[in-house]
């Protein structure tokens, strides 16, 4: 990937999921110990161990753990995309 660039906002992130047929997700084997669980995209594919999720509770998650939603700007892979801490130093 030749570029990337970082999404905050909730209605960038809902835009790129509509895009890719992306459903709000957790990753089912990551729940316990109080936590939430690894946030993910389900795209009909591949998709054993993922729980689909509301958008209410997919932000509050979201929110919860300061994530921000990683995408290829190049255009090279447009479905592209990964989690990761907005607290990066």
């Amino acid at each position: 990937m030749a570029s990337s660039h970082i999404v905050i906002d909730h209605n960038d992130i809902k835009n790129f999921a509509e895009r890719t047929d992306g459903k709000p997700a957790i990753v089912s084997d990551t729940k316990g110990n109080g936590g939430p669980g690894m946030l993910r995209f389900d795209h009909g594919r591949d998709n054993d161990g993922l729980e689909q999720i509301s958008w209410d509770r997919f932000f509050e998650i979201f929110e919860e753990q300061q994530l921000a939603l990683m995408l290829d700007k190049s255009g090279d892979n447009p479905s592209f995309n990964k989690f990761v801490s907005r607290n990066q130093d």
